[in-house]
């Protein structure tokens, strides 16, 4: 059986599952090499080998890593996550040393799509009924005014930055979350109107931030891939709870077809819509495989993680969707990490 050396470099811990439906092969042994700045990720337990990342801030010095990595593991499929982008704008140093990356090699495309902000600008020219009001701000005074703009419809608003991955910076403003009261309510994602405005005016210029409504409906997370064979699109309903939904909804993959038309991203992609007042609005597109990518190809049974890998080298494997709607789950399952005596990094010399 043929080895093809896979690389991931610093995913989340849900990987974990990508690494292994990429292993459900009957043709390829996919031998998957995994980094990351956490010694201790769950990852590691599904591969075949193990290392420490560096930190290190700048992209061109973490590409020169990447670079290096790639030699001396004799890398053939890269599979990044961190700094994709900076990757991309040298994608063609990884093609001279014989590795395929796993992402699309357009750089201005990538660009685009992971700045929320010119994400909403792109689907405006093919899709505009998706767009939320929205409002760009770089400072405080912007931010009241775009606030005061939101909350003068009865709609509350939230806030995030123009580039963000994982909500890390998503929050709603609401008011219940001032004063004594404030200790009675679940925090989760919510800071007051004032908590905002002392946080956003400790910097005079601000990176971009979008105001926006917050949109109270369900959330849908839609993981895809296009092939020869036409595009893999599962709309995944997030339900509130540990059980996720796949429905086929006509309106949702219609989108996420007029999406892969426009813009030709071959390579797996999670597009991201929350329902308000019975209507989806885009929230955002991410240029990679989705963390609970594994509850999808579950539900539908399908291996996009394994189908991707076998396009970098040029095979299309056939697939067939159930097409019926499922539901699925999860469960945390005990995993015991190895007491690792010596810890492996690579410290390329750049």
């Amino acid at each position: 059986m043929k080895t093809v050396r896979i690389w991931l470099n610093h995913w989340f811990s849900t990987a974990y599952h990508i690494i292994n439906l990429i292993k459900l092969d009957t043709t390829i042994d996919f031998y998957v090499i995994g980094s990351n700045e956490n010694v201790d990720s769950v990852i590691k337990l599904a591969c075949d080998e193990w290392y420490k990342e560096p930190s290190i801030p700048d992209d061109d010095e973490y590409v020169n890593y990447c670079l290096s990595f790639c030699k001396e593991h004799k890398i053939r499929l890269f599979i990044p996550r961190r700094k994709m982008t900076a990757i991309i704008r040298r994608v063609t140093e990884f093609e001279e040393i014989g590795v395929s990356v796993l992402a699309d090699y357009d750089y201005n495309k990538l660009m685009n799509l992971s700045d929320k902000d010119c994400t909403y600008r792109l689907f405006n020219e093919f899709a505009p009924e998706v767009i939320p009001e929205r409002y760009v701000i770089r400072n405080v005074a912007e931010f009241k005014d775009s606030y005061e703009k939101i909350t003068a419809n009865n709609c509350r608003a939230c806030i995030k930055l123009a580039h963000d991955e994982g909500a890390v910076s998503f929050r709603v403003i609401d008011d219940r979350m001032a004063g004594y009261n404030g200790l009675f309510v679940q925090p989760g994602m919510k800071i007051s109107y004032k908590q905002a405005v002392e946080a956003l005016s400790e910097r005079e210029s601000l990176p971009n931030f979008i105001v926006m409504p917050y949109l109270d409906g369900c959330e849908v997370s839609v993981d895809c891939l296009m092939t020869a064979d036409g595009n893999i699109i599962i709309p995944r309903f997030k339900t509130g709870s540990r059980i996720a939904e796949i429905r086929y909804d006509h309106s949702i993959i219609s989108l996420c077809e007029r999406f892969f038309e426009y813009t030709g991203l071959k390579t797996p992609c999670n597009i991201q819509f929350k329902y308000h007042n019975g209507s989806p609005y885009l929230l955002e597109v991410n240029t990679r495989m989705s963390g609970g990518i594994q509850l999808s190809c579950t539900g539908a049974g399908v291996n996009i993680p394994n189908l991707a890998v076998n396009q970098l080298l040029g095979i299309d494997k056939k697939w067939m969707l159930k097409r019926v709607p499922s539901r699925v789950t999860y469960v945390e399952t005990p995993l015991e990490l190895p007491e690792d005596s010596e810890v492996t990094s690579f410290e390329a010399s750049l």
